[in-house]
């Protein structure tokens, strides 16, 4: 028998001898719940003794009469762990086990119907709710129905409490859920509460402070969803339910469900509008579950259904109420209206033509008939006649007197625009001149013609509209001269400018270079010598000051020149791969000379949303972003160096949205012009769209309020009374163009005598990167930092003197000088990284010695030939000087790269060129040095360098384009020049420097 019972798929059990022992398959787990497995052997007075007094008369009587029994739809009451006596319903077949003619047990097949009884009786009462509301045809009747309707349901409707609001026609019909609280509300009826009970509170009450259940109605209203309070979980305060027994089953109630009635539809005042609200007892027998909860939205959703079509039909109703009485008002008015207005139309077709004529636009109207294609004019005003030089007889077609008329050039074009309007009907406007005396013309502008048809689609009519645009043109045509001579000035202007920036760039170079030679002279004077110490604090102090002017005067050439460009929009924004983190670290070994001359700690840090983005590769423009950071980094340390505290922050990081602030606090700068968001070009791919934040915070003299107002000005700087400082004024004003043009901005806290912070952010996409690529992109974003650094290596001279050789000047049948290779080496050179900051960017690894190179200088001038062979023999390079282009060419063919050469023939590393020269120029040279190697007259690819003072990307992009593999603009040290040689030697074997950053805790 226990096999027959464990097999069974349904739940099933046993009730084994005398004490009815329990044993049941796994099937009847889910009925015991929390009771099994301690109820497995128990009696069932012990298991489901809150069921017992229940079940018991059916079991004895089973026993009395011997005879098994099939019960449908059982009440019981079980606790299955739930916390609560749940309200269960099952069906079942009680059979007896006979064992010689007596009962031993009794075998017992139940079906759970539970959730079929409790659905059926809930649907029962929706469409007895819906019956009811369906007859009700005004508000107060729909109250009603509502609370009778709730009457057939007392198991899971305990009690209901039911308001309304008392004011929907007056001021408060414009509040919507929020306003809900201010609302005055009315009882209409509850069931099951006694009379006086605090549920069913007044007006009265709310005013003393009692507790009630308006005071939930507002939550109720947001919601948009039933609210569930419950006095277990402390929402509702059991006075509110306190005395409420359950209509059912005479019991407490311990929860409920407060509903706010809303219309559907309506009119736009009621339609979010809580009109009404539903407090609704629970059965404490069920859990508020899922489906107890979609009862009570159903039920709710039949209230806002019902509602809106009431307060539809009370509005119909009001509506048609008044309809009929303002009809006969309507129809009295209109007789009146229309014989005033059939008086006022002629008045206004007489005032019309009046008003035709007078004019000053040409009114024509041509009409057609199908005996008449050709058209006739119906009417033309006067200034047709006046402007076309028409007469009123002419009646016949357009087409012959017209295009006589006109100029020649223009009849083609008038005709082509009027066969248009006669074939497809579609509106034109055209121009045409009409000649007059002497060589001047009228011009015509037929400003607006169209066709009329009939409703069969034939041509009725041409209407249109000329006037005399004569002034118009001629005005047009001397904004034309000014626009052209406007051009003119501007392309004279930048003539002026690269002039200008020309000759003041060219001979810095040789002040640079001699400064430097100077002091290296200097540092080697004999020390025993008279006056020794006077004389080189002297000199050094000289060549300083020549070298900082020069530097100064380059800074103030190059933020001229970069505004020129941002002034002609012709600042472009070139996206390349770029690690920022990485950026940052270049940038901080570029400033470790001055960060150490000037005693600054300088830290890098990276913040956590950086990070939690995983940024590493974007695309953006490298030189731009690091121009900005040098000028932000170069006035922290020109503020901060004569500072107690000397401080240098750097901090870098990201987000998916656009920032309004930096993770700072500080506000961005609003947008002075909309700007074209550039990350949308094809050349930045599609790529996740970031905002790179970066920030620059010192420890510096600060900002005044008044000074802060004149920041990102043209030409504001520091006021004249620091006199430590100075400049173009152009820094930061470069600075906001740059973050703007990269769909970014920039904003800065300051407070005088405490330091500044300036905070930036720039538009970027995300680039993952592929393995192959990673040595091009990190020499791009070397590349772009090593063309900035000239900025920044003046303390550095000092520190690494370069010594001449005075054997090293030798004659050359191409120059008028060359310099021989010496003996020893050139020097190594390091980058000093700051020593006083344990956060900042460790210096990077010092590179080993290399050999000299054998360079060919291509330059007219004698000083800078003299001065650059000097520098380069210093330093144990080879040098020989070429005057022009075609000397150049002639040394080419003595070395050992010209075809039919010996290979120990003289050695070429780089040729260093000049731009303008006589005979042969440095473009010109440079292109028949590259047809030489495609024609393989040439074997090996010649590194050329421009050595120019021609600083504009057009020029730099033009000497590229004809075949430079780099350009040096002056003014330049000869160390810069250096590195520039050090890049192309070594582009097949690049080389990159291990370097970490202190990131963010």
């Amino acid at each position: 028998m226990c096999n027959l019972v464990m097999a069974c798929p349904n739940p099933a059990v046993i009730f084994w001898g005398p004490e009815l022992n329990l044993i049941y398959n796994e099937a009847y787990i889910p009925i015991a719940g929390a009771k099994h497995p301690a109820m497995l052997g128990a009696p069932p007075w012990v298991s489901f003794e809150e069921a017992w007094d229940d079940f018991e008369p059916f079991l004895r009587n089973c026993e009395e009469t011997g005879c098994g029994a099939m019960v449908e739809n059982m009440l019981l009451f079980l606790n299955r762990g739930a916390g609560l006596q749940e309200e269960f319903y099952c069906s079942f077949s009680f059979t007896p086990i006979l064992e010689d003619d007596k009962i031993v047990g009794w075998h017992e097949v139940v079906f759970e119907t539970t959730k079929q009884m409790i659905t059926e009786r809930r649907i029962s009462t929706l469409l007895n709710l819906s019956e009811k509301l369906f007859a009700s045809i005004t508000l107060k009747n729909f109250w009603e129905q509502t609370l009778e309707g709730l009457q057939s349901n007392p198991q899971d409707i305990c009690f209901a409490v039911l308001y309304s609001v008392s004011d929907l026609a007056g001021e408060n019909q414009q509040g919507g859920p929020e306003k809900s609280s201010s609302r005055r509300y009315e009882l209409e009826g509850s069931i099951g509460v006694p009379e006086g009970h605090p549920a069913i509170s007044t007006r009265l009450d709310v005013a003393l402070g009692k507790d009630c259940y308006m005071r939930y109605f507002r939550t109720a209203a947001e919601s948009h969803e039933p609210l569930f309070l419950s006095v277990q979980d402390g929402t509702l305060p059991e006075a509110l339910v306190q005395g409420i027994e359950s209509r059912a089953w005479n019991e407490p109630c311990e929860s409920v469900a407060v509903c706010a009635i809303r219309p559907t539809t309506g009119h736009a005042s009621t339609r979010d509008t809580a009109l009404g609200f539903l407090v609704l007892g629970l059965n404490h027998h069920r859990p508020y579950d899922e489906e107890y909860r979609t009862f009570v939205q159903l039920l709710n959703r039949q209230l806002t259904t019902y509602l809106a079509s009431v307060l539809l039909l009370e509005e119909e109703t009001r509506r048609g109420r008044t309809v009929a009485e303002q009809a006969a008002l309507d129809q009295q008015k209109i007789e009146e209206q229309l014989q005033l207005r059939t008086r006022e139309l002629e008045q206004s077709e007489l005032q019309l033509q009046h008003f035709a004529d007078a004019i000053p636009i040409g009114i024509f109207i041509l009409e057609f008939t199908p005996d008449n294609m050709g058209g006739s004019y119906r009417y033309r005003n006067e200034k047709w006649f006046e402007m076309m030089g028409d007469s009123r007889e002419n009646t016949p077609s357009w087409n012959s007197p017209l295009w006589q008329q006109m100029h020649d050039e223009d009849v083609e074009n008038v005709q082509v625009c009027w066969k248009k309007l006669m074939e497809e009907k579609t509106e034109q406007s055209f121009e045409f001149r009409i000649p007059r005396r002497g060589a001047e013309c009228t011009w015509i502008l037929c400003v607006h013609a169209f066709s009329v048809v009939t409703d069969d689609g034939w041509l009725r009519s041409i209407v249109g509209s000329v006037t005399d645009i004569t002034t118009i043109k001629w005005a047009e045509g001397i904004q034309k001269r000014k626009m052209e001579d406007a051009i003119e000035a501007k392309r004279q202007q930048e003539n002026f400018i690269d002039v200008t920036s020309h000759e003041m760039r060219n001979p810095l170079s040789a002040i640079m270079i001699s400064a430097d030679d100077i002091i290296a002279s200097l540092r080697g004077l004999d020390r025993t010598s008279k006056d020794f110490e006077l004389v080189v604090e002297s000199s050094i102090d000289a060549a300083s000051t020549v070298l900082h002017c020069a530097q100064h005067q380059k800074r103030i050439v190059d933020d001229i020149l970069t505004i020129s460009k941002l002034d002609s929009g012709l600042f472009s924004i070139n996206p390349i791969e770029v690690q920022p983190v990485a950026l940052i670290q270049d940038l901080s070994k570029m400033f470790a000379g001055e960060y150490n001359a000037a005693g600054i700690t300088q830290m890098t840090i990276v913040e956590d949303s950086y990070k939690a983005l995983a940024v590493d590769w974007v695309l953006l423009d490298s030189s731009r972003l690091t121009q900005i950071l040098i000028n932000l980094i170069t006035n922290s340390i020109k503020f901060t160096q004569y500072q107690p505290a000397r401080e240098i922050q750097i901090r870098v990081g990201a987000s998916k949205e656009k920032p309004a602030m930096s993770p700072e606090g500080i506000q961005y700068l609003d947008f002075r012009m909309n700007r074209e968001d550039l990350t949308q070009r094809r050349e930045w791919g599609d790529g996740e769209e970031l905002y790179l934040h970066f920030s620059v915070a010192d420890t510096g003299c600060g900002l005044t309020v008044d000074e802060k107002k004149l920041l990102f000005m043209r030409f504001s700087q520091a006021p004249r009374t620091m006199v430590h400082y100075g400049g173009s004024g152009l820094g930061l004003f470069i600075c906001r163009e740059l973050t703007e043009l990269q769909g970014g901005s920039i904003g800065v806290d300051s407070e005088s005598g405490k330091g500044s912070t300036f905070a930036f952010y720039v538009k970027t996409r995300r680039l993952l990167p592929r393995s192959a690529e990673l040595p091009t992109r990190a020499a791009h974003q070397s590349q772009d930092l090593t063309a900035l650094q000239q900025l920044q290596n003046i303390e550095q001279t000092f520190e690494q003197p370069l010594m001449p050789r005075k054997d090293q000047l030798a004659p050359s049948p191409f120059s008028h000088q060359a310099t021989t290779r010496p003996s020893s080496p050139s020097p190594t050179v390091t980058t000093t990284n700051t020593t006083n900051s344990t956060n900042s960017v460790p210096p990077s690894v010092p590179f080993a010695p290399r050999p000299p190179f054998d360079c060919l200088i291509v330059e007219d001038n004698k000083v800078n030939q003299q001065v650059m062979s000097k520098g380069l023999v210093k330093l144990g390079h080879t040098v020989f000087v070429a005057n022009h282009g075609a000397e150049a060419l002639d040394f080419l063919r003595t070395t050992r790269h010209w075809r039919g050469n010996a290979s120990d023939a003289q050695n070429l590393s780089v040729v260093l060129m000049d731009i303008e020269m006589p005979v042969m120029d440095g473009l010109t040279c440079v292109r028949e040095i590259r047809r030489l190697e495609r024609e393989g007259d040439i074997a090996d690819r010649i590194r050329v360098i421009a050595i120019t003072a021609n600083a504009r990307v057009e020029q730099v992009n033009t000497a590229k384009h004809a075949g430079m593999d780099d350009v040096v603009s002056k003014p330049f040290r000869v160390a810069e020049l250096i590195a520039s040689i050090e890049r192309l030697v070594d582009a097949k074997e690049p080389r990159v420097e291990a370097v970490e950053v202190k990131e963010a805790d």
